[in-house]
């Protein structure tokens, strides 16, 4: 009877303790163990996803990996994505037609963000974008100024903060993560450097801060720089609106039209090889 109960006892004890292995809690760097699969890492689709159903045992036996079903799929061969009519119009009545509001076509083409983008992730070419990229395609606009402030308040404002001026939730906020202060954007550094490089910047990111070309569409990336450019005159107590731009002389303002005439942008070629 005692060895029974001592069998009985030391199982008991082996049982609850492998219970509690099991649903053992996360910390630091281990995610902690899970009851059964899937109830903690998803086997569903998401897009951008780049450690997609990486802790599923299974992944392996595949014929095609789910991590790379969830990548973004390249443009089928031959086809042009419709984000490339953004550099052939020049003008608000090619705009409409681009936006389907001619008569002759009502199917919009919207500018989005395929539209091309010649420079690589170095150096080099960020230095050349910033000499090379220097007006805005879009004219200030309310409509578009308006358009763009949530757009910055989501994926800038964060870091950079509501006023550009880098004190942003994640930074300054009574849960910040980041130790090292984010870029002040209204600084005089940022008020004097080129269009280029904020663009550069959103298509290739900038140490921490990652890239946001497959989150916002063309016009929205300019609208964004817009609107950076108006927490800069704000900070500076001048105007950047549709009726007066005295923070530059590189912005136009569209004088009240919502839409205005889009400019070609600079890089509707290829930019000459850096010297």
């Amino acid at each position: 009877m005692k060895f029974q109960y001592l069998i009985t006892s030391v199982l008991g004890i082996g049982l609850l303790a492998w219970m509690f292995s099991v649903c053992s809690p996360a910390g630091k760097n281990k995610t902690g163990h899970e009851y059964m699969p899937d109830m903690y890492h998803p086997i569903s689709y998401e897009a951008n996803n780049y450690s997609a159903y990486f802790w599923n045992h299974w992944e392996s036996d595949n014929a095609i990996k789910k991590s790379e079903l969830s990548q973004t799929r390249t443009g089928v061969e031959g086809t042009v994505p419709r984000g490339y009519t953004g550099v052939y119009y020049d003008g608000a009545a090619a705009l409409d037609v681009v936006r389907g509001k001619n008569a002759s076509n009502a199917i919009a083409a919207p500018v989005n963000g395929s539209a091309p983008f010649y420079y690589v992730n170095t150096e080099d070419d960020r230095i050349q974008c910033e000499k090379t990229l220097i007006d805005n395609p879009f004219p200030i606009t309310k409509a578009g100024l308006d358009k763009a402030k949530p757009l910055y308040d989501v994926y800038c404002g964060i870091c950079h903060g509501e006023k550009g001026d880098g004190q942003g939730y994640l930074y300054a906020g009574p849960q910040a993560k980041y130790p090292n202060a984010p870029k002040n954007l209204i600084s005089d550094e940022m008020i004097s450097a080129g269009n280029g490089r904020y663009y550069f910047g959103i298509m290739y990111g900038k140490n921490v801060m990652g890239a946001y070309a497959d989150k916002l569409s063309f016009e929205e990336r300019w609208q964004v720089i817009h609107y950076i450019r108006s927490l800069q005159a704000k900070a500076k107590g001048v105007e950047y609106s549709e009726k007066s731009n005295t923070l530059s002389n590189i912005e136009k303002p569209a004088h009240g039209d919502a839409t205005g005439p889009v400019r070609t942008p600079q890089f509707a070629t290829p930019p000459p090889p850096v010297n």
